[in-house]
């Protein structure tokens, strides 16, 4: 009884404290805003390593389970006692592949096809606009501004440094990061994190039940282990779910001769990442392409792409992501405007499973009041 005056003393002088911080603060907003700028400038390598640690704990763990069922089986103390540092090694290794594959063998492709298309446009824009014209519509202004393009100067200008782009972007995948600064940093201190991640995450939970409360250490590790799962379970679906979905559109564009199946098939497979919207980026890019080769492939291509849509959202998304990020549809299509409005396609994919960590909480707080309650609320 006597502490309580003690300690409701205590949480006043912390408000006040508190309260004038946040006042002093709002009175220096610029001061603020250019000091906070300033320190994530510096931690940056910090923040991308801790992104970088969380998307290759992914895959990490997956080779963690595979070599948990090796051991087992075939009890192999050695590899027991790597686990870490092999999932580690390949998962780094099998990054690089993927880097240097779109490096040096997708994006070859793409400038290759600008070139085609550049070269295409300057031949046929004229007939194109013609066309145009026959139906009534005014086309002047294009037809002045295209016939004042240096298309040989273009073409030229595009092949010459052709080869410099290719040439940037093949050490770039091949040296992992090693041209930007904060990423190379950030990737050293993602491995760091994640060869000692178990030793980080105990060390995280004694801080948590040292200086708090144990039902709010409680409840901060509840969080934290329920947005890490919701994040890593949106994660790997999405990209088990790209990988599936390119890899049908390559198999089914290969069987049917079309060119660029390679190409096309990676760009959708990437796009799939963007929830909603990112497939059909895909199928615009892939239609373009191929309709400046064969407006008859182009047309094909388009009915190819909406049945394995329905084949790809009916069987392989239910399967393979199902209801992982628990997020109904109105608030994934809220999660996705307003992440899109914030940071463009990484506010996208950020904000979907982070929208799914409110709703969980939020949802669970709910329930928790109305059952001391003692409400039901029926339909």
């Amino acid at each position: 009884m006597d502490n309580k005056p003690e300690n409701k003393f205590k949480e006043n002088i912390i408000l006040v404290v508190l309260g004038v911080t946040l006042l002093v603060a709002l009175l220096n907003i610029k001061t603020v805003a250019s000091a906070a700028g300033t320190l994530i400038g510096l931690v940056m390598p910090l923040i991308a390593g801790g992104i970088i640690a969380f998307i290759l704990n992914v895959p990490m763990n997956f080779f963690e389970r595979k070599i948990d069922w090796l051991d087992d089986k075939y009890y192999c103390k050695p590899l027991r006692r790597a686990k870490t540092a092999v999932s580690l090694i390949v998962t780094l290794i099998l990054f690089v592949l993927c880097a240097t594959f779109i490096g040096n063998v997708i994006f070859p492709n793409l400038v290759d096809s600008g070139k085609k298309i550049a070269e295409i446009v300057k031949d046929n824009y004229q007939s194109w606009i013609a066309i145009a014209e026959g139906y009534g519509f005014d086309m002047s202004y294009i037809s002045s501004w295209m016939d004042k393009l240096d298309w040989d100067s273009m073409l030229t200008s595009l092949k010459e440094h052709s080869g410099e782009i290719l040439s940037t972007a093949g050490q770039a995948a091949n040296s992992v990061f090693g041209m930007v600064a904060n990423i190379l940093f950030g990737l050293i201190f993602a491995i760091y994190i994640l060869l000692n991640k178990k030793k980080l995450g105990k060390q995280a939970k004694q801080l948590a039940y040292a200086y708090l409360k144990k039902p709010w250490a409680d409840e901060a590790c509840d969080i934290a282990s329920l947005s890490y799962k919701t994040f890593s379970n949106f994660l790997s679906g999405q990209c088990l779910e790209a990988v599936i979905l390119g890899m049908m559109f390559f198999v089914t564009l290969f069987v049917g001769g079309f060119p660029y199946a390679g190409t096309i098939s990676v760009v959708i497979g990437c796009m799939s990442l963007i929830p909603f919207v990112g497939a059909f980026i895909g199928l615009v890019f892939g239609a373009l392409l191929l309709a400046v080769v064969n407006i008859k492939q182009a047309f094909w291509f388009i009915v190819i792409f909406f049945i394995i849509q329905q084949i790809e959202g009916h069987i392989v998304y239910p399967k393979v992501v199902g209801s992982s990020v628990g997020l109904p549809a109105l608030w994934t299509l809220l999660a996705v405007v307003v992440g899109g409005k914030v940071s463009g396609v990484f506010g996208i994919i950020l904000f979907i499973p982070l929208f799914s960590v409110i709703y969980a909480l939020v949802r669970r707080s709910v329930y928790s009041r109305l059952r001391r309650k003692g409400i039901t609320i029926s339909e």
